[in-house]
């Protein structure tokens, strides 16, 4: 057992990294793995580079006590303890930057695609929550190494720890193999310009079009309208459309268009002439494209599940 002595196992060092670059992948259909993207595995790269010479230096040493000594003279539980800082460090800044990354995401997302199949990676919150139990994981087992000299005499919450990151690194790829195949569009970089205000005369006017293009024209019935395509029927632009229902009805893009879905769909549901149409082929023909989307939309606009407002309004 002695040669698996400082054999080089530890891999916490790439939990921050591999969250990060996994969320970007998820969230920008045009990601791919580049040169820039190894910049990201230096710390741990260097680690490990440190950790096979102190296992190299001590392989071939029999005794336990030797191979101490010599991977005290190379600074190793120096150098350990830094990487542990460096760990929790690393586990931090990453968990916020895919956090922040996630969040724009989500906010192009609701401004600017009315399909409700696009998905909110809203199972990444999982990750994160575990990603910082690990960070607070690494925090206390310094706490205990510093004020009461723990590493002294066991090893049992080190072990633990390695349990744990063993445990999170089969659930991130688990986690990531059963999600579905998405294929979406990626979201636009956002122009860093300041936002112009709209004249009130402009707005009034983009909001007429607005109305007509919704209630009149019904244009919500597309499954797949985007922010874009609403604002060439409006003849505006998307920043100022976006802004409009962003201001003057204190929605999302999305919420807005689902709103008038569900009106739609419960006018239909209300309707005599709908009585032999299914639930599911109301949904579909006022816009939803997907069974899931379509009861958790209801549900959150109205409160209710379909069935309950049929029973309702019977």
């Amino acid at each position: 057992m002695s040669s698996f002595r400082y054999l080089p196992i530890g891999v916490e060092l790439l939990i921050g990294p591999l969250i990060y670059l996994y969320v970007r992948s998820l969230i920008n259909p045009t990601f791919h793995f580049s040169k820039k993207s190894w910049l990201h595995f230096v710390p741990f790269l260097i680690s490990q580079a440190y950790a096979f010479i102190v296992y190299y230096l001590t392989l071939r040493v029999p005794n336990s006590l030797q191979k101490d000594t010599i991977a005290y003279s190379l600074h190793f539980d120096t150098v350990k303890t830094f990487e542990e800082y460096l760990i929790l460090i690393s586990v931090i800044i990453y968990l916020a930057i895919s956090y922040k990354e996630l969040n724009t995401y989500k906010k192009w997302l609701h401004n600017s695609i009315s399909d409700n199949t696009y998905p909110s990676f809203n199972w990444l919150n999982n990750i994160f929550r575990l990603s910082l139990l690990l960070g607070l994981f690494l925090l206390t087992n310094n706490l205990l190494d510093v004020f009461f000299k723990l590493r002294e005499t066991h090893m049992f919450h080190w072990d633990a720890l390695m349990v744990y990151v063993a445990f999170l690194i089969y659930y991130l790829g688990l986690s990531g193999y059963l999600q579905p195949d998405y294929t979406f569009i990626g979201n636009r970089k956002r122009s860093k310009k300041k936002n112009q205000e709209i004249s009130e005369v402009k707005k009034r006017t983009i909001s007429k079009e607005l109305k007509q293009a919704m209630e009149i024209d019904k244009v919500f019935l597309n499954p797949t309208l985007t922010i874009d395509k609403l604002a060439s029927i409006v003849n505006t632009s998307s920043k100022n459309l976006s802004r409009v229902i962003n201001q003057e009805y204190k929605k999302s893009f999305r919420d807005f268009i689902n709103e008038y879905r569900i009106n739609e769909v419960k006018h239909k549901l209300k309707s005599k002439d709908y009585k032999s149409k299914s639930i599911l082929g109301i949904a579909l023909e006022c816009g939803f494209n997907s069974e899931a989307s379509f009861y958790r939309v209801f549900k959150k606009v109205t409160q209710k599940s379909p069935k309950d407002f049929i029973q309702e309004n019977k």
